[in-house]
This record gives structure tokens, sequence and C-alpha cells, in this order.
């Protein structure tokens, strides 16, 4: 089955030996039809995924040589590098074919020379085919009102609950350990018999949802189970409208996840994935959480300072976030950002008079808010030495604007505390100076105070 990432992981590179050809296995990836150039492969260790090798061709048929030494497990092989599509298979120590169509991802891979692949997406399927029988049986059940339906449907239920269990059964006698670990940890927990009540149906496959996830098992750190159980369980199972409520809920599945991961390394990963997840999101609730109650707890040698240092960056402009402050000089006496007071809104907008973009918006942004005595501009402009007459010029324009010269550009000390990367960029604050709306151009700003009217 071909899958997408959708969260962020940790590429961390393992290095690129010398070796004998003797040391090597070749992997022969075959992709019909054609849709990508390079395949890029990673293994996995936790919740971090370490890049391996990549192959380049351009007529389907990928070469990728792995080393004897990597360890049994599974592996991930990741063929479009914009939507991170990928193939998980196993490298058990010795060579196969493997070939697939990106087109239909609900295929299996085929193998050549590898009966355990072969054997393991075959019992994987099997697994996925009862499960799914088993849940629409059960939602039926929920919604039947008819006494003797209801009997017939929890008949039918048990028959596939049985089915299931001795599909399961049959794992043990599986000669291959990996496989065997693998195959467990994909099974959800069923009922033994229907429930009735919907209410009482989360409650059951949250508290049984870890049955059969060992964080101690090497197949199962060696694999992608493990970050996509975690994931699952915490932003598919804790679903709220209320956004505090949906905080809380956040908050509780966390405390059950990584409560039960005991090693600092292995927990150190999740912790990172998860912070990652939710400062994608920009939640900084639970960002901020995560480091006080979790992060910055585990041993200080576990602890990435780098990872910290950047992430922590990234969220300093995230929707809630106080602006960073801001200081020029006006009348020959210094003024901040966060001393001015009296305005309903703040707006800071990142330009320079090297954008041509910039030069069309920030005369329309100026007619826009020039007579809303309740909305403060505030325009960094993003010069160099060259350009900084030019931008001086250009500002005699707008005098209902605050204009700061941001010498150096990118490198700047205001844009790099912003992270701006492009121009223009905004950024909207409220009363109290906190970051609200961010928009992409002059026609969201518009729209976002729009929506206040």
């Amino acid at each position: 089955m071909i899958y997408r990432l959708h969260y962020l992981l940790f590429f961390l590179s393992l290095g690129l030996f010398a070796q004998n050809k003797s040391e090597l296995d070749t992997l022969k990836i075959k992709i019909d039809p054609l849709t990508t150039s390079r395949v890029v492969l990673y293994s996995a260790e936790g919740a971090q995924q370490k890049y391996i090798s990549y192959a380049d061709a351009n007529d389907g048929n990928f070469k990728l040589a792995i080393s004897k030494d990597l360890n049994k497990g599974m592996y991930r092989l990741v063929f479009d590098q914009k939507t991170m599509d990928y193939v998980d298979f196993l490298y058990l120590g010795s060579s196969f074919t493997m070939q697939f169509d990106p087109t239909k991802p609900k295929e299996n891979p085929y193998f050549i020379d590898s009966k355990e692949n072969t054997r393991y997406y075959k019992n994987l399927n099997a697994i996925g085919l009862k499960q799914q029988k088993l849940d629409s049986l059960q939602v039926l059940y929920f919604q039947e009102q008819d006494s003797l339906n209801i009997n017939e449907l929890k008949r039918k239920y048990m028959i596939q609950s049985k089915e299931l269990a001795t599909l399961l059964k049959g794992f043990e006698t599986e000669k291959n350990l990996i496989i065997k670990d693998l195959l467990v940890a994909n099974t959800r927990i069923q009922p033994n018999e229907p429930i009735r009540d919907p209410e009482n149906y989360l409650p059951f496959v949250k508290e049984h949802f870890f049955d059969s996830i060992d964080f101690n098992n090497t197949s199962l750190i060696n694999s992608s189970v493990l970050i996509d159980k975690v994931m699952d369980y915490v932003f598919y199972l804790t679903v709220s409208r209320d956004l505090e409520t949906q905080n809380n809920l956040y908050k509780e599945a966390l405390t059950h996840v990584l409560d039960k991961i005991e090693n600092s390394t292995l927990r150190a990963g999740f912790i990172q994935a998860l912070l990652q997840s939710f400062a994608k999101e920009e939640n900084i609730v639970l960002t901020d959480y995560l480091f006080e109650h979790y992060y910055e707890k585990l041993p200080f040698d576990i602890q990435n300072k780098d990872f910290k240092k950047t992430m922590q960056q990234e969220l300093s402009t995230a929707l809630g976030r106080t602006a960073s402050d801001i200081n020029w000089i006006e009348d020959k006496k210094p003024i901040n950002l966060l001393s001015i007071e009296n305005y309903d809104h703040y707006i800071i907008v990142f330009w320079s008079t090297t954008c041509s973009h910039c030069m069309k918006e920030i005369p329309q942004l100026y007619e826009y808010t020039k007579d809303n005595t309740k909305i403060k501009v505030i325009a960094i402009g993003m010069e160099t030495d060259e350009s900084k007459g030019s931008w001086k010029s250009e500002t005699y324009y707008y005098p209902e604007i605050t204009h700061v010269l941001g010498l150096g550009k990118w490198e700047n000390p205001i844009a790099r505390k912003y992270n701006v990367v492009a121009t223009p960029s905004y950024f909207v604050l409220d009363a109290d100076k906190k970051i609200i709306d961010k928009p992409y151009e002059l026609v969201d700003l518009k729209v976002f105070f729009n929506g206040l009217k």
C-alpha cells in the first residue's frame, strides 16, 4: 500500500561508508507508470526517520545499495518529494525486487525474491479486511432499532470477531519474529461483542488502543508503527469543537502516551515529533505545554539545543504570541512597539523598494489605513546600503506610516526575530500586541479587517 506522510519527522543522515560489494545488498525498484526520477530510502527509529540513500532513474527502474550492517526491519521508500508519498517494506538481510503502481495506492507492492514481504502484506490486508467488516457491523449496530435486526447484526459481528481471533492466533506460528511483531501491532483490539451505546465505544477504543503495542520492542522501534499509533491516538481520538476542551483532551492524550515510553532517547524523539505537529498548527498552548512538562524534563544530554532554539524561534511569530519588540527613533526620541498604546490594531509590514510587488501594495496599504486612527502601521524597510536612499525618498509618500529602516535585508535583526523570508510580509496585532493574523498579501489583510466589521 502507498501512504503519505502527514506529520514532520527528523531526517538525520547516517553517513555513507566505503564498503565492498560483498557487504551490500541491492534493492531493485520498479515504478510503473513512472511518476518520479528519484527515490529516497529511510529507516525508522521510534519517531525519527533516518536517511539511508537515494537512487535516480529516468526509466522507472531504480537500484538502491543497502548495507548488510543495517538493522533488519521496516524501511520506507519515499518516491514523491512534494507529497512525501511512500511505500514501506521489510529488509531482512537479502536482495529483492519490488514493483508498484503509484496511481493505485490501495494495491500492495509486488515482490520478487521476498516471500517475507509478500506474506507480510497478505496478512496485513487480511487483518485490515476483518477489522473493516467489524467496524461496519458496529456502525450498523449503533443505528439499528429493530430488535430482530439487532440480534442478527450481533451474531454476524461475533462470527467476524472469532474469525479475526483465529487469524491472529495463526500468527503464533510465524517463524519471522519481525513479521509477527508488526502484524500483531497493526491489530486493533475489538470488543468481543458490539457495543450498543456510541458513547461507550470511544472509551473502549481509547482504553485498549495500545494493548498490542510494546514501546520496548525492537521490531516496532525500527518501524513506522509506533509513531503512526501515537499520532492516531493524539490527533484522531481527541476531537472537540471547543478549543479549550480540545487542548485539554490533547494534554490528557499526551500524558497517556508519553507515560508509556520509558526509554529517554526514544521519548525525546516522540516529544520532538509531537512538538513539530503542534507547531505546524501554531498551537502554542500545546507546544509550550510539551516543552515545559516533558522536553525540558528530559535528561540534559538528551535534549537537542539546536532543535529547541529553532522551534522556539519559529513559534515566536505563532498566532497568539506577543509580538517581538521593535525599536526606532522618532523626533529624536527612542520609541518601541510594546510601549505604544491607544490603538485597536497594529500592522507590521516588511517591504523593500527592490520588491516590485511591495511597490504596488504599500501605496494601497497606505490608502486603506491612512484615515483609520485606530490602526497603527509600522513598515520595516528591508534594504541594503545601496537601496536605503531610494527607501528614504519613498517613505515621504506615506507620512501616516511609521517607517523603520532594516539594513541587511534578511539578516536584519528585526526580520530574523519575525522569521521573515519574503516581502511583503504582514503581521496584524491586537491592542495587547498579540499576533492575531498573518495575511499572505494585502487582499487577505483587507478580508481580515472587513471580517471584523
